[in-house]
């Protein structure tokens, strides 16, 4: 054989040499590619599953709240409806975390008139105010509740390190 010949098969096995390299990495690459692909796909069906979870459980607990209002509107209907704050101090609470529509001090905030009064005298009754602090609750409740669902989502999206 010629010199020529052994340059042409030694030049011939080096570039099948590359080339079966380069087809190796680059199906190494490709299942690395699908590996990462159905990684994520995983946590992303394990995300959908424990927020699907806690949209259920937060859904029982609303509706155990909303159960709950309406047994207290139950029973607060049975109150006597006997006067219990007058028309500054109610005009106070009515005023109190409103602060849209925040008057300055040096203007006193003025009360609604009592869903109980028809004489138009402003005042709060017991019904009123009880009927106020079971929704305030029944209200923080359910924020309470939505805040530590998406604080429970969030770590387990972002676990601590």
């Amino acid at each position: 054989m010629s010199i020529l010949a052994w340059i042409v098969i030694a030049i011939g096995l080096v570039v099948g040499g590359f080339a079966g390299g380069v087809k190796y990495h680059a199906g190494q690459d490709a299942r690395a590619e699908l590996e990462a692909r159905e990684l994520r796909e995983s946590d992303a069906r394990q995300q959908r599953s424990a927020s699907d979870k806690a949209a259920g459980k937060h859904a029982e607990q609303l509706a155990t709240l909303a159960n709950q209002l309406g047994d207290a509107r139950e029973k607060i209907a049975r109150l006597s409806g006997r006067e219990c704050f007058d028309d500054r101090t109610t005009g106070l609470l009515n005023a109190t975390g409103n602060l849209a529509s925040a008057t300055p001090a040096s203007e006193p905030a003025s009360a609604p008139a009592s869903s109980s009064s028809g004489s138009g005298l402003r005042y709060s009754t017991d019904r009123d105010v009880a009927g106020y602090i079971a929704l305030c609750r029944t209200r923080y409740a359910e924020v309470a509740d939505q805040l530590n669902k998406i604080l429970d989502i969030e770590d387990k999206r972002h676990p601590p390190e």
